[in-house]
């Protein structure tokens, strides 16, 4: 393991935690340092594409905790300066941690939420020992919605401090609590069904006997890595990029490229998680509201996990560090944010030949290996993983890994499951999905890119198609962005084609990368529904919009208790040309999550992914240097394979 000290060597390179602090300090002078005055996001304020020698800026979300004022602030670090400052009434920026802490200290001394715990027959000891999970409330057009700063708190009951409470929810009380002024505003105490008697742990203790048959793994490099990470600029084989952690957006990546023929070849700017929301899909009082924006009302970047090796990464493992803000003014370093290793990834190509004259076979193959980077984030009770893979064939891959414990409720034994699914004694989980739109600033060759559809379908039966057998690619461009909403078509085999048309490859024909879908789902709230209202994005799987710096959140910059319409749908009404024209695509990942009994009390990985290979970006397989494993080597004297071999063809 080695873990690498990032410094300040290029514009895009995240803050420092010395940057931080000043930033903060600089701000908090610039409004007489009140004792109000917290800071949600400290982060680089990236400079313009192709900016020559720009100002290393950061860009800050204040808040101030007493009068519930968002600002926005802008800070010259070289100068020492603020340079602008825009105040956001009305809007709601993340809760801060001390917000959660206060909150559930607010709702515990509530008389009424008191009343209402002791009223289901719970003592004293029992209510203090419980478990309050705080939640984004959405926005259903209520007056706490619309006129308060709100979490919701749902309540779990434990046997002691290190149950999985999870296991014991206390169905229908709920309590609202305004952040600002530190008190209950309504509790919510519907009759349900009783809490379940007992929970399922898995902690180290409670999940066993565990299996005794498995021998070590062990995955070892020992001439070290192949890649090299100088501060942030990562380089592999043939590809080279910029990784950092943003406190929003969790892990990015930037100025992705390949060296081809000594050549680096630009292929995107930027690609990262720009929002994510997980609706579930039932109506009780104590789940309907749950839609939670887990990047916009949370941020990613600030619930990243230190890893450790041999646990959350295996192998010759390398580190980057993440730095965010403390919310006071200072620094937190999350240290091992970003793991950094290679993986074998078995064939890249083979070919094995036959010889007519019955001599034998002979076969040439290549292994291949693919470069992880990788975070994993905990959202309460929700763990994901982001995985993105980079591969010697010039492709590369995003997978999402969701794992942790499902949200539950308490239900009666004949429940009918319409909604949520049995999966213990009076215990069920609740239908849910996860949606999580990336957003890739494309650069194919070039700033200039057009998107094309790319169908296949059967030709017209006639002289063309006599046999009935001919099919054909069908590429329709993306026009403009009214048009741009685009959903996956698996009976088609549907992509899209991000290629550069002011350039020509070998054959005559414009680069391209082409976005390959993995396996997805469709929103299944009504387009009427309030949370498809506020995440529009997640309504179709592809959008593509004209470059726009100021335009990064595809739900809006501040997701919580957002009004309907906000991000794309206001992007795309400006009808802005999209052919040849620098480019940015907004892929959505569906997962549906019908809980099943085997989800718990931890659930085992779900993934999802999505793919960008290059078609005709290169002039033919950009594998065919990779060198054959050492075992694997021709023999020089036959001209065939070590590993060839003979057959040997008996005849009755």
């Amino acid at each position: 393991m080695v873990t690498e000290a990032a410094t300040r060597t290029h514009p895009l390179d995240p803050l420092s935690a010395d940057e931080i602090v000043r930033a903060s300090t600089i701000i908090s002078g610039r409004f007489g340092s009140p004792d109000s005055l917290r800071f949600l996001l400290v982060a680089a304020l990236e400079p313009p594409k192709g900016a020559a020698n720009p100002p290393r800026c950061a860009e800050a979300v204040c808040i101030d905790i007493d009068a519930g004022l968002t600002t926005e602030v802008i800070v010259d670090l070289d100068a020492g300066m603020v340079t602008s400052v825009t105040e956001r009434p009305g809007v709601q920026p993340p809760a801060l941690f001390e917000e959660y802490e206060r909150a559930e200290a607010t709702i515990r001394t509530d008389v009424g939420w008191r009343s209402a715990m002791r009223g289901r027959g719970l003592s004293d000891d029992q209510i203090d020992l419980s478990f309050i999970h705080l939640w984004p409330t959405g926005n259903f057009g209520s007056t706490w919605e619309t006129e308060h700063r709100i979490l919701k708190g749902i309540v779990y009951l434990r046997d002691e401090p290190d149950d999985n409470a999870y296991g014991r929810p206390v169905e229908g009380l709920i309590a609202i609590v305004d952040l600002a002024e530190d008190r209950v505003l309504e509790v919510i105490d519907e009759p349900s069904p009783l809490p379940p008697t007992s929970s399922l742990r898995f902690d180290h203790d409670h999940g066993g006997p565990h299996r005794e048959d498995l021998r070590p793994l062990d995955i070892v490099q020992p001439e070290g890595t192949s890649f090299s990470l100088e501060g942030h600029l990562l380089r592999w084989q043939k590809w080279q990029m910029r990784v950092s952690l943003h406190p929003r957006e969790g892990l990015v990546l930037h100025q992705i490229g390949y060296e081809d023929n000594g050549q680096l070849r630009p292929i995107c700017y930027r690609a990262s998680l720009a929002e994510m929301v997980v609706p579930y899909g039932d109506a009780s009082v104590g789940h309907y509201f749950k839609n939670a924006f887990d990047s916009g009302e949370c941020g990613i970047g600030r619930l990243v996990n230190s890893l450790e090796l041999g646990c959350d990464c295996l192998g010759e493992i390398v580190y980057l560090d993440g730095v965010v803000t403390d919310e006071r003014g200072g620094a937190r370093t999350i240290e091992n944010a970003i793991c950094i290793h290679e993986e074998d990834a078995g064939l890249l190509w083979k070919h094995t030949y036959r010889h007519p004259d019955q001599r034998g076979t002979q076969s040439w193959l290549r292994r291949s290996r693919r470069l992880v980077i990788s975070t994993i984030a905990t959202v309460d009770n929700y763990d994901y993983g982001f995985y993105w893979y980079f591969y010697q064939d010039g492709s590369w891959e995003h997978e999402v890994k969701a794992t942790g414990i499902v949200q539950t409720m308490a239900i009666e034994d004949d429940d009918p499951q319409v909604t949520r699914h049995k999966i213990g004694s009076r215990l069920a989980g609740v239908h849910h999905q996860h949606f999580l739109s990336f957003r890739l600033d494309m650069e194919v060759d070039g700033p200039e890119n057009t998107v094309y559809e790319i169908d296949t379908v059967p030709l017209p039966l006639g002289p063309e198609n006599p046999y009935h057998n001919t099919f054909t690619a069908l590429a329709t461009p993306i026009a403009d962005e009214s048009s741009s909403g685009r959903e996956v078509n698996s009976s088609a085999a549907r992509h899209w084609r991000i290629a550069n048309d002011g350039v020509s490859n070998p054959i005559g024909e414009p680069p391209a990368y082409v976005l390959m879908p993995g396996a997805t789902v469709s929103m299944m709230a009504d387009e009427r529904s309030m949370i498809a209202q506020r995440a529009a994005f997640a309504r179709k799987q592809l959008w593509v919009t004209s470059y726009d710096p100021m335009q990064r959140y595809p739900a809006g910059d501040y997701p919580a208790q957002s009004e309907p319409g906000l991000g794309l749908p206001e992007w795309i009404d400006a009808k802005r040309p999209l052919q040849q024209a620098d480019v940015v695509l907004w892929y959505t990942v569906g997962m549906n999550h019908l809980v099943r009994p085997e989800d718990w009390p931890v659930m085992p990985v779900q993934r999802a992914s999505f793919s960008l290979k290059p078609w005709g970006f290169f002039d033919r397989n950009p594998g065919l240097d990779v060198p054959p494993p050492d075992h694997c080597e021709p023999d020089a004297e036959h001209g065939q394979d070590r590993h060839a071999h003979h057959s040997h063809n008996s005849h009755s």
